[in-house]
């Protein structure tokens, strides 16, 4: 058996150094440029019976091939799975399929549990054939209903669900997914909802003023809290953010253009940071010094509202998503350059064009027409 570091194939991609019948190996690139390699006895099957990682791709593939007779001690020792037969036996597949429960963020595993739990505990002696029978989307509406009194509950049960049944679909463990296209309980269209200049003052200020400091930079370079606090200076430049963003699994980056308003406000930033006694790499710091929790800035955002506005105040943090866009028209950018920057559609873009920065260049007009006319 050749145990010398992997080759590389035609196409680039790394070759296994060793083969075995029906084995499965997939290579997963990791956060930072390193590398997970999986062994699977056959593809679609989990879980990964070995698996080895590096900081990068050339310690994961030389951990590999150092490794060729523990592979093989692994393919011998791993009993094939059985066929998929039930909903149980679906989801434990997904939970350890790199292109499945692997393959999601950290925050979304921790809400997307329970329910994978409560789906087990519904159906997870359902055979997989029974999916294709007629009443099967009736039987999975009625267990959403039951979950009625908290509607956005209900819908993420009835998005996870569908998640499963459509990866089922795909590995061809499953013929039909009955929860394709089920309507959402819960309606609020945020689409066009944005935090007035007004409004924005009045939370900063009631804000710490480290809160009030990523709160204007959210307003101003409309990127996601989950991007915001990871944010660190070597991916600002003078006129422009460039960094991966968060949320995508594609290898999207965010390209943010910095406004004279956000490049003097990271100015502050950078010089604030500078005169601290320990300097951090992050943009965004709270009042000790140290990084933002994604949950630490969601609370400091709720409390600053809630003390501005009322209790009763709708406005939540991605809204400032919207404050960002009606700057971003000032400056001005197109709908389409803007929806590029925010990966939105053009549509969302002009809501808020119309709503909020159109109509309020409408009534200066009026105003001033007015004013010419009484002679002010």
């Amino acid at each position: 058996m050749p145990t010398q570091p992997s080759r590389r194939g035609r196409r680039g991609k790394p070759v296994a150094p060793v083969k075995l019948p029906g084995a499965h190996r997939v290579t997963w690139p990791l956060a930072g440029g390193g590398l997970a390699i999986y062994w699977y006895r056959r593809r679609g099957q989990g879980p990964a019976m070995i698996a080895f990682r590096g900081a990068t791709p050339g310690e994961a593939l030389r951990a590999e091939a150092e490794a060729v007779q523990d592979i093989i001690a692994a393919y011998q020792a791993a009993p094939a799975p059985p066929p998929a037969q039930v909903l149980r036996d679906l989801v434990t597949r997904y939970k350890a399929a790199p292109d499945g429960w692997l393959r999601t963020a950290e925050s979304t595993r921790a809400t997307w549990a329970p329910w994978l739990d409560a789906i087990v505990a519904e159906w997870g002696d359902l055979p997989l054939k029974a999916l294709a029978a007629r009443g099967m989307r009736a039987e999975i509406l009625a267990w959403r209903d039951r979950f009625a009194a908290t509607p956005r509950a209900a819908d993420t049960g009835v998005q996870v669900l569908n998640r499963v049944l459509n990866w089922g679909v795909g590995r061809e463990l499953a013929d039909k997914n009955p929860a394709a296209g089920i309507e959402a309980l819960w309606t609020s269209n945020r689409a066009d909802v944005i935090v007035t200049p007004a409004e924005l003052d009045a939370i900063c200020a009631a804000a710490t003023p480290a809160g009030a400091r990523a709160f204007r930079l959210a307003a101003q370079s409309g990127m996601r809290r989950g991007d915001l606090i990871t944010l660190t200076w070597a991916e600002v430049s003078d006129f422009y953010i460039d960094r991966p963003a968060n949320k995508s699994l594609s290898g999207r980056r965010l390209l943010v253009p910095l406004t004279a308003a956000a490049r003097t406000l990271l100015a502050d930033l950078r010089a604030r940071n500078k005169a601290s006694k320990t300097p951090s790499t992050y943009v965004l710091t709270h009042s000790r010094g140290g990084p933002w929790q994604k949950d630490g800035l969601g609370v400091t955002w709720n409390r600053a509202v809630k003390k501005a506005l009322g209790e009763d105040a709708d406005k939540h943090f991605h809204d400032l998503r919207g404050t960002a866009v009606t700057g971003f028209c000032q400056v001005p950018l197109t709908d389409e350059e803007i929806a590029d920057i925010m990966a939105w559609e053009p549509e969302r873009v002009r809501a808020i064009r119309k709503r909020y920065v159109d109509r309020n260049r409408i009534v200066e007009g009026i105003i001033a027409r007015i004013e010419k006319a009484e002679g002010k």
